[in-house]
């Protein structure tokens, strides 16, 4: 069920038995499915309320995390709102909650952050948002933090850059050809679709390396669409693991799109998740090193690293701004 006001968006619906992992949690990826869907609408929703006939296309999501799992018949509820909007981009937020039906009780289980770039409806071309003033403190410390997110996101880029997977990493390989039914009406397939698939691929990874053992899905860290997939692709997704901490490990997650008529593959998506292995009390237990042998391998772990600080950095940030008051986001 999906409900609006001209402020939030909703989804909400049950967490039902097909949704479940061996740990009996909603799959993080079926939640990664419809925060890009409850995301999307708010963009939309600011697009036409304005007056601009047009297209959003999930460019990129930020960091996504998990706080608790989500258990079976829970009902799974989304919330989504506009954070910031600069020229050709902008960012929702998503917060995910789960509400047991006998006692009533809700708690928040997980918090997104998506950007979404707006395209002409005929053309495809790139077309401005319409601008977003922040009103209350609230609104203008989410923009102060959208605004650091898109610096880390450039510095990122810069100090830990994609490296992509080679055979010699042997990576688990998943592939899945796309049908109708996983697209929307412009016969791109919905961003919530790949967000899945990466999920599903980097559980494997992820199980491989806890000796198959119950893991979660703790985070999804920052993901960029680079392309649009269509129907009648068959989408390739490889994921090796980068690093291994003590009760948890990052995954990368490389997508490419694969057509008929054309020999060579492009990348599509790409993107980095963390896990945590389950001990046999079904707290967080101890992941079996994993040693880089290459110097890519040990390059990876050493961005890994960089990028969790970054990650500490945001959260730290985030707190000392709810808790010191705001100032007028930049432009």
């Amino acid at each position: 069920m999906t409900e609006c006001t001209p402020d939030k968006h909703l989804i909400r619906t049950p967490a039902y038995p097909w949704l479940l992992d061996e740990s009996g949690f909603v799959r993080a990826g079926h939640v990664l499915k419809l925060i890009d869907i409850v995301g999307s609408e708010a963009a939309l929703s600011h697009l036409n309320r304005h007056g601009r006939r047009g297209l959003v296309v999930t460019a990129s999501m930020d960091r996504t995390n998990f706080h608790e799992p989500i258990r079976l018949w829970e009902m799974i509820s989304l919330t989504s709102r506009v954070s910031r909007v600069w020229n050709y981009s902008m960012e929702t937020q998503v917060i995910v909650r789960a509400e047991n039906f006998i006692t009533g009780e809700s708690r928040e289980v997980a918090t997104a952050y998506l950007v979404f770039v707006a395209l002409d409806a005929r053309t495809r071309e790139k077309i401005t948002f319409p601008s977003y003033e922040p009103i209350t403190e609230e609104e203008q410390l989410l923009a102060q933090a959208a605004d650091l997110r898109k610096r880390n996101r450039s510095a990122e880029g810069k100090t830990a850059p994609f490296l992509p997977i080679e055979p010699d990493d042997q990576p688990v390989v998943m592939t899945r050809l796309m049908s109708m039914n996983d697209a929307n009406a412009q016969s791109n397939v919905f961003g919530g679709i790949i967000l899945s698939i990466i999920d599903e691929v980097g559980s494997m990874v992820a199980k491989k390396q806890a000796l198959n053992q119950p893991i979660v899905g703790v985070q999804q860290d920052r993901m960029s669409f680079l392309a649009p997939t269509f129907i009648g692709e068959t989408v390739e997704a490889k994921a090796i693991i980068t690093k291994t901490w003590n009760t948890s490990m990052e995954v990368q997650v490389e997508v490419n799109a694969i057509n008929p008529n054309y020999a060579e593959p492009r990348r599509v998506a790409s993107s980095y998740l963390v896990y945590v292995r389950l001990g046999p009390n079904g707290r967080p237990g101890e992941v079996p090193p994993w040693v880089p042998q290459t110097a890519i391998q040990k390059q990876r772990a050493e961005h890994a690293d960089l990028r969790r600080t970054i990650r500490e950095q945001e959260e730290d940030h985030a707190l000392e701004l709810a808790a010191g008051g705001s100032s007028s986001p930049s432009a």
